[in-house]
This record gives structure tokens, C-alpha cells and sequence, in this order.
């Protein structure tokens, strides 16, 4: 019985430990200079319309990306992935938070 529960615990800690998708979209939206407002509500707005995979997928696309020089350069940056729902669902949640 002690031996499950070390086991249920470490599984526990290593879950905790990685970041979701929409947490490491939310801080690299933050490196690449989108202010933390924008980041914040373009994560929430990816989350809301993409399941898991496309999630993950973004993420690992945003993580590749270099500093743009703006907001908009950003967007543009993101929008060259190769994914059409996760691009569609990135221009939707650009307008959606165009004010943030």
C-alpha cells in the first residue's frame, strides 16, 4: 500500500511539474512581446477553440518562433503554421483580443 501511494505521488509531481500547452503558449506570447493582458487572452481564446493536440501543436510551432517586432508581427508569424484550425483559431483570437 505505501509503495501505490509513493507511486500516485510521484505521478502527482511529475504532472504538476509540466506546463500545459496553454501555459507555455501564454509565457512565449510574453518573450515575444506581447504584453501580458494579450498573451493571457489569446491563450485563454487558443484553449477555448482547439481540443489538446492542436493545442500541443501551437505551442511547439510558438515555441520556435523568433521575436517579432510587434503585436502585429507576431500574429503574422503565427499565422504561418501548418495547421488550418489552429491557424483559423489564432486569427480569431487575435481579433478577439485585438483590444487587450
Amino acid at each position: 500500500m505505501k509503495k501505490i501511494s509513493l507511486v500516485f505521488a510521484a505521478l502527482g509531481v511529475a504532472a504538476c511539474a509540466t506546463l500545459s500547452p496553454r501555459v507555455r503558449i501564454e509565457n512565449r506570447f510574453v518573450e515575444l512581446g506581447l504584453s501580458e493582458n494579450k498573451a493571457e487572452c489569446m491563450a485563454h481564446e487558443l484553449d477555448e477553440r482547439l481540443d489538446r493536440d492542436n493545442m500541443k501543436a501551437v505551442a511547439d510551432f510558438v515555441g520556435e518562433l523568433n521575436a517579432a517586432g510587434s503585436a502585429g508581427g507576431v500574429l503574422d508569424a503565427m499565422l504561418g503554421i501548418d495547421n488550418a484550425r489552429a491557424a483559423a483559431a489564432i486569427a480569431a483570437s487575435g481579433v478577439a483580443c485585438a483590444f487587450e
